[in-house]
């Protein structure tokens, strides 16, 4: 049997995983799942284009609702802290 591949993050996977997060609220159980799997998404746009593939996910996630930018913002730069360069190399993040 040949293992089925993970999709490769899109915009589309990014902000369903947003609004899922912004709908049970940050605190909430199913948050903590939905943030591991938006961290996972990261990681793989990660690999796949480094930095600039990062920015354009997030500026595209942004960018769909003007009024929850800051929300949304906040919330990439939360799953994605070890990814983003100020804080590549740092233990523990």
């Amino acid at each position: 049997m040949i293992a089925a591949l993970p999709d490769p993050p899109t915009v589309a996977s990014i902000l369903t995983l947003v609004q899922s997060i912004e709908r049970h609220g940050p605190n909430a159980p199913a948050a903590a799942a939905f943030r591991s799997a938006l961290r996972r998404k990261g990681i793989e746009a990660d690999n796949i284009g480094g930095l600039a593939a990062l920015d354009a996910l997030a500026d595209a996630v942004v960018a769909a609702d003007p009024d929850r930018a800051d929300a949304r913002a906040a919330i990439l730069r939360t799953a994605w802290a070890d990814l983003l360069p100020r804080n590549r190399g740092r233990a523990g993040s």
